[in-house]
């Protein structure tokens, strides 16, 4: 049910013309990650979801979930304008993403540059 409803959820975050891609959700043991950890999960993707629809115009977003090893890993694309530089600025949204990643003891790295996209890759320790 947990990976229904977090589908569900980031699928009405799209925004009107755009597709959601989802991979590997079914490799993913849900009923032996906390329950903490699973609403961080569930945070840190809407927040992703929140930031492309207000910021990148992204026609195409993937997020694909892997487990390796003793780690969960979440990638997430989108194909939106990216990010000028690749200056990527913590303000609000992707601050509380950081934190809430890093209260998990898990990592977490910004990808992006004018034109390319936005990456995000999360680990999370399971």
């Amino acid at each position: 049910a947990y990976i229904k409803n977090l589908i569900s959820t980031l699928s009405n975050n799209l925004p009107d013309g755009s597709r959601l891609i989802i991979k590997g959700e079914n490799t993913v043991e849900w009923n032996k990650v906390a329950e903490e950890k699973k609403i961080v999960i569930y945070r840190v993707l809407q927040e992703l979801m929140v930031n492309m629809k207000k910021h990148s115009g992204a026609k195409l977003v993937a997020i694909s979930f892997a487990k390796t090893g003793k780690y969960l890993e979440i990638n997430y694309s989108d194909t939106g304008v990216g990010v000028p530089g690749g200056l990527i600025e913590r303000g609000g949204g992707l601050q509380n993403v950081e934190n809430r990643i890093f209260s998990l003891n898990g990592s977490i790295n910004f990808e992006s540059e004018a034109g390319k996209g936005f990456k995000v890759f999360l680990r999370i320790p399971v």
